[in-house]
Formats: C-alpha cells, structure tokens, sequence
C-alpha cells in the first residue's frame, strides 16, 4: 500500500512523480511511483492525491499506446467510477485529438459500449450531447444500444435526444442500426 507523505512538499513530489509517470507512458516508473503492489495498474490511486483510477488517469493525460499497455497488463475498461465518467464517457469528454482512437481501444479491450456515467447517460447519450457523429458510429459498430432509457429525469433514450436537438445525423444513424438489428 502506498503512504501518502504528511508533509504537502513530500506530497507533490510524489503526485508529480506519478502525474509524469502517466505523461511520459513509463508503465515501470508509474508502478514504483504507485508503490510497486502486483495490480497496481488496476486498484484505485491515493484518494488523498486527488487520484482515481489508473485507467481513467490515463485516458485524460497519458499517450493512447500507454492506454493499451495498461489494458494489456488486466487495466479494467469497466472501472467503477462514482463521479460519473467511466472509461468511455471519460474518453469521449476529454479534448484529445485522439479521443475517438482511445474510445476504440477501451472498446477493442472489453468496455461496454452500454455502460452508465453522468446522469445515467450511455455512451451515445454523451456522444449525442455532443453532436459526435462519428463516435455514434464507432459505439453503434460495437453493439450500443440506442433504445436505452435513462433511469432518471427525462427517461430518453440517445435517439430520443438526437431527435429532440435536431441532430439529425446522429438519429438517422441510431435508425439505421435500430432496423439492421431487426432483420
């Protein structure tokens, strides 16, 4: 297990050490840094720190290629994540150019295109909210479902909320999908 310094500069010596271990894809360096536990790659980091879980770390600051080693080594695509931002809806709100690679990557390794985040939002939810038509797509190609309903609030579905925005190339591309599952 790893101690957190008392001391704030011993502090952010560690968080830095870690923070550039993510940065810089140095799976050995972040694994000393984390304190060196067998699964570290998949147990949550230091809450103290401000961290979370390593995948997720990972999908908002570290290069795509270190993203797959993390999987690679047994890196959890379905990580819990209590604020609402699992793997997928994480990877889709960052600003990274690669976002839409990353979020096939997290899909090639087992997440599930239907997982629940941010005001029990999916996947298409989230790309819906964002007018993503491409990653609709890619979520769609992966066996999301388009008629699921949020528990809560206003209970819709990704297609309902593509209708409702006027997103029409995003809801032409759940219909689509929606009639090729039924034949």
């Amino acid at each position: 297990m790893l101690e957190v310094p008392e001391d704030r500069c011993e502090r952010h010596r560690l968080f830095k050490a870690i923070d550039d271990a993510f940065k810089a894809g140095d799976f050995g360096g972040l694994g000393k840094a984390l304190g060196g536990s067998a699964r570290w790659f998949d147990e949550r980091m230091p809450f103290e720190l401000g961290l979370g879980h390593p995948l997720e770390y990972a999908i908002y600051w570290s290069p795509a290629a270190f993203i797959t080693v993390l999987l690679d080594a047994g890196s959890n695509p379905n990580y819990e994540d209590h604020a609402g931002f699992p793997s997928i809806i994480a990877a889709l709100s960052t600003e990274r150019p690669d976002r839409l690679e990353v979020v096939r990557i997290l899909l090639d390794h087992g997440a599930d295109p239907d997982m629940r985040g941010v005001n029990d939002w999916t996947p298409l939810h989230y790309a819906v909210s964002q007018r993503d038509a491409e990653a609709i797509r890619q979520l769609l190609l992966s066996g999301a479902d388009p008629s699921l309903r949020t528990r809560i609030d206003d209970y819709e579905t990704p297609l309902e909320g593509a209708e409702q925005a006027g997103f029409d190339t995003g809801a032409c591309l759940m219909r689509e999908a929606m009639d090729s599952r039924r034949v």
